[in-house]
């Protein structure tokens, strides 16, 4: 990053969970842990489950009955519950004849046993006869029957559901001292069953349950301290205490509840171990909300060694038994590897069962699955609808991720003030990254007015809350003064909180720093740290820049580490490290050049699109020697390089360089550079439509350009647009501006100092001064300009404005021949016919006088101007300066049509232009020695014509004749009417 414009790395970033492994983030997964199940496993009371109360036992399942004669036959078989002293001889029907039979002799608890036997079916079919023995047993005053009974009648099992007689019956047994009926009645209080709610008598009953010995009364009883209720007041430590009692005694539950309070420090001291060992006991007992939190102690090998297999298991387990919780760890473990081998698939599956479950966080996990189609396809449409799911339950980062996919259109329509509504809400909860994106949205105007300031804002927040991102952006904003002062020595302070805390960018940013010392004092060796952090994370962009910072260094163990860091970002298929590769074999740094090597590095950098790397193999396709045969690549690497944007690339498409690129290509690369404002590239668009090179002869399109370029200070477009305003070509004619843009080009152009001189000699856009023309015009001529050796050469020979001088007049023609006038030539060529000085022609003044009559442009003209490309232009403004009733140029131009040089051959116009520049020639008596050898060149040309050819020259010239009038010739060798 630089002190410019904020540069933004992203645009709206996801929230995404990131897995550390320092003791502080282990605990802060431990204790997120604790927090999500603490939700419902301290819930007071959790309802019935299936119908049935969590308080009591299973009617069908036979309990431990305390026996008043332990040593009876009914009891040892079935009052110790895990028929530890049944016979493994005896039948069903024999064990449930033994009850029978002490049933029938008084005995209650077998008579309750043997009821549970009879309903259960038990060594014979299930029947209803059970419960009438269960009701008798009860009916007699047997606790546990009564209980049992109540159970039945409030849960409709093998009898209509009957809440008054269930509550009548558990109150009996509860009466008598059973626990855990009063546990059930409690459930029944609790959950308004029967009656109205009532939460005061509910505990009464838990409480009652927990002194008779049921340690579940004492979880239920906690549960209602730790949560309060109307006429139940929140009592943590009483909650505490119950747990304790009721874990001491054997509950599950309260093992696991006093578990989560030494965890969190709930009422008693923080003690990892110690809830680790009553989460174990629990667990032990099949608890399963133990089993998910316990292993977790195991994932993040907290209180034990880290054993992710172990914890894995003990997650599956708990999630198997309908933890919502385990079921969405599980989908993280699977997701992340951990303890099992990574199946994103798998995960997904668990991720949808919690989900469908009511697990917030598993929505969002299954909503980004969805959205990155981790485990499977991508579905932005079921990402949407589980992500505003999530967003909807409060979970902060799908909140986040809600906007970011309401902002791109992920799946929904683009709405970004909404997006923004969803950003503020995960930011009012503290989230980074949600303070961040509203940090862009301010600084871009998107969804917002745009606002520096409350970016800048919304980015301390984030970086506040610890996003490293944030503090990055923070420290930028800063640094580069974006909505607050400028702040360098603060702003670097951010970006090395950012680069400390392991943000790749920012250990970059922080590198450029130190190493340009820009704002602070350059320190190598500390930005050469900084580099290396990112570099060693993997960072190929690091990796070349390091490699970059130590070739430059002579000792040889800093060369060949650079040539290490440089070889890991290429291993990474970083375009850039590819241009670097080739850039040390072109050098030859370590060895000899070796450009063929060189380009090998290059093309593969180029064909991973690194733009340095397409560009060098443009520059040298199109413009080194060795590869002069290969236009095609050139044309392949400049257009994929200007298409990719680089400015170098487009210049050479635009200029020619690229020498199998179509007219029209070229002309659209002038526009693209054009458009951007680069002058010499407005300039070169306006000579395209002037010469109709790739684009339709628009000599108003060339005006609008050279105007463009002008105006950005282009000397060579002033000269083009003076001449362009002097003349009237682009259909505006203005003397005065003409004159004011050719006073600025002459400063460094031969054809503004041209245009300037010709402007004082005929007294256009300035008032006429032959001494100030000559002197612009012999500046101009030595500086190369034709045209302006040429203008003083008709200057001393018709002695306008001076003393008349043909020796001098002949030596300007020449030099203005020598620099390319064709008008020159012509007055060079018809002088020696004159003078009958036939061995002082050369092969290009004898051209201008028909030797051959019957020649056609192909073979008439000489060769290199029968390919320039300029012909149309040449013949183009001959013809303008022939309108102007220059002779030279009359006679030029009808060379041109007789010949076809430029135009569309017309002999016939050819001719009268001829006969026009006798005509002009004769009109002035410095130049009426040429018309006789002007006349006779006509004579030639005429002669090639046929009779139809000659009747229509004469119409031609009579036209010539009346359209451009007798004119005088002014001072400066332009001529008016």
């Amino acid at each position: 990053m630089d002190d410019g414009p904020l540069r933004w790395s992203v645009m709206v970033v996801s929230a995404e969970f990131v897995r550390k492994t320092s003791a502080a983030a282990r605990w802060t997964m431990l204790a997120a842990a604790a927090a999500a199940l603490a939700t419902t496993a301290m819930a007071a009371v959790p309802p019935p489950q299936d119908g049935r109360l969590r308080g009591g036992s299973d009617p069908q399942r036979l309990p431990t009955i305390p026996y008043s004669d332990p040593a009876s036959p009914c009891a040892t078989q079935w009052g110790f519950g895990d028929g530890a002293f049944r016979s493994p001889l005896s039948t069903p029907e024999q064990l449930r004849a033994v009850c029978a039979s002490e049933a029938a002799r008084g005995s209650l608890e077998a008579r309750t046993i043997y009821g549970q036997l009879v309903m259960a079916g038990v060594g014979g079919a299930p029947s209803r006869t059970g419960f009438a023995i269960l009701r008798e047993a009860a009916a007699d005053g047997q606790p546990i029957a009564q209980r049992l009974v109540g159970q039945l009648y409030s849960e409709g099992r093998r009898v209509p559901a009957d809440v008054n007689a269930a509550r009548m019956w558990l109150g009996r047994a509860a009466g008598a001292g059973d626990g855990a009926a009063a546990d059930a009645l409690g459930v029944l209080d609790y959950t308004g069953v029967g009656v109205p709610k009532d939460p005061a008598s509910a505990y009464r009953q838990f409480a009652r349950a927990a002194t008779h010995g049921d340690p579940h009364g004492a979880a239920n009883a906690g549960r209602m301290l730790l949560a309060g209720a109307p006429g139940v007041p929140r009592d943590v430590q009483g909650a505490v205490a119950w747990f304790i009692d009721g874990a001491t005694h054997g509950d599950a539950d309260c093992q696991f509840l006093l578990g989560l309070s030494l965890l969190q420090g709930a009422a008693v001291a923080k003690d990892e171990k110690k809830a680790f060992g009553w989460l174990a006991a629990a667990a032990r007992q099949d608890q399963r909300e133990a089993k998910a939190l316990l292993a977790e102690f195991y994932l993040q090998g907290i209180a034990v060694p880290a054993n992710p297999q172990t914890g894995f298991a003990l997650m599956l387990d708990a999630a198997r038994k309908g933890s919502l919780y385990a079921q969405r760890r599980v989908g993280d473990l699977y997701a992340q590897g951990t303890g099992v081998a990574r199946d994103a698939s798998v995960a997904r599956s668990w991720y949808r069962g919690a989900a469908l479950n009511g697990d917030a966080l598993a929505r969002y996990e299954l909503a980004v699955s969805y959205w990155q189609g981790k485990g499977g396809p991508v579905d932005l449409e079921g990402a949407s609808g589980w992500m505003r799911s999530a967003a909807e339950a409060g979970i902060a980062l799908a909140q986040n991720d809600l906007g970011v996919m309401l902002q791109r259109g992920d799946g929904v329509k683009l709405d970004a003030v909404e997006a923004r509504q969803w950003y503020e809400r995960a930011s009012a909860q503290g989230l980074g990254v949600a303070s961040r994106n509203l940090a862009f949205l301010a600084y871009t105007g998107t969804g917002m007015p745009r606002d520096d300031a409350q970016a800048y804002r919304y980015a301390k927040l984030g970086a506040e809350r610890g996003d490293a991102r944030s503090a990055l952006l923070l420290g930028t904003m800063l640094y580069s003064g974006t909505g607050v002062a400028a702040q360098k020595a603060a702003g670097l302070t951010w970006e090395r909180k950012a680069a400390d805390a392991g943000d790749i960018e920012a250990e970059r940013t922080v590198a450029q720093r130190y190493l340009e010392g820009n704002g602070v004092a350059r320190n190598e060796a500390l930005g050469e740290t900084y580099l290396k952090r990112a570099a060693s994370q993997g960072d190929p962009q690091a990796q070349t820049a390091l490699a970059l910072l130590l070739l430059k260094r002579s000792a040889r163990t800093d060369q060949s580490a650079g040539k290490d860091w440089l070889t890991k970002a290429v291993n990474q298929q970083f375009g850039p490290a590819y241009a670097v590769m080739g850039n040390l074999y072109a050098n030859g740094e370590g060895g000899l050049p070796d450009a063929a090597t060189a380009i090998q590095w290059f093309t593969r950098g180029a064909q991973l699109k690194d733009k340095v790397s397409q560009r060098v193999l443009c520059l040298s396709y199109a413009g080194d020697p060795r590869y002069a045969n290969e236009a095609d690549k050139a044309l392949y690497w400049c257009s994929t390089a200007a298409t990719a944007g680089d400015t170098f690339a487009m210049a050479a498409m635009a200029s020619g360089t690229v020498s199998a690129l179509p007219a029209a290509s070229r002309a659209y690369w002038q526009w693209r550079l054009a458009s951007a404002g680069d002058a010499a590239y407005e300039r070169m668009l306006g000579d395209s439509y002037d010469f109709g090179r790739g684009v339709p002869a628009d000599e108003s399109a060339a005006v609008y350009w050279f105007r463009r370029a002008a105006a950005h200070g282009n000397a060579a477009a002033q000269s083009s647009l003076a001449w362009h305003l002097f003349t009237g070509l682009g259909g505006q004619r203005d003397d005065d501006e003409a004159f004011r843009w050719a006073t600025r080009a002459s400063a460094s152009s031969a054809d503004g100092m041209t245009l300037l001189g010709e402007s004082y000699l005929s007294g256009r856009g300035v008032a006429k001064d032959p001494a100030a023309a000559r002197g612009w015009l012999s500046k101009a001529a030595d500086a190369g300009s034709a045209i302006a050796a040429d203008d003083l050469a008709n200057v001393y020979q018709t002695g306008d404005g001076i003393r008349r001088d043909e020796g001098l007049a002949a030596q300007w023609y020449r030099k203005a021949a020598a620099l390319g006038s064709d008008e020159a030539a012509i007055a060079l060529a018809l002088k020696a016919s004159v003078e009958q000085d036939a061995p002082a022609l050369g092969p290009r003044e004898r051209h201008w006088l028909a030797p051959d009559m019957t020649a056609v442009a192909s073979d008439a003209a000489p060769a290199a101007r029968n390919n320039d490309d300029q012909a149309e232009w040449l013949a183009l403004s001959s013809l303008n300066r022939a309108l102007m009733a220059r002779p030279f140029a009359q006679f030029e131009t009808g060379m041109r049509f007789w010949r076809g040089e430029g135009v569309t051959r017309d002999k016939a116009l050819g001719d009268a232009w001829l006969r026009r520049a006798q005509a002009s020639l004769r009109a002035r008596p410095g130049w009426k020695d040429y018309a006789a050898a002007a006349q006779a060149v006509e004579v030639r040309v005429r002669a090639s014509l046929t009779e139809a050819e000659q009747a229509r020259a004469d119409l031609l010239t009579a036209h010539l004749l009346a359209s451009v009038p007798d004119v005088t010739m002014t001072d400066s060798g332009h001529w008016e009417r």
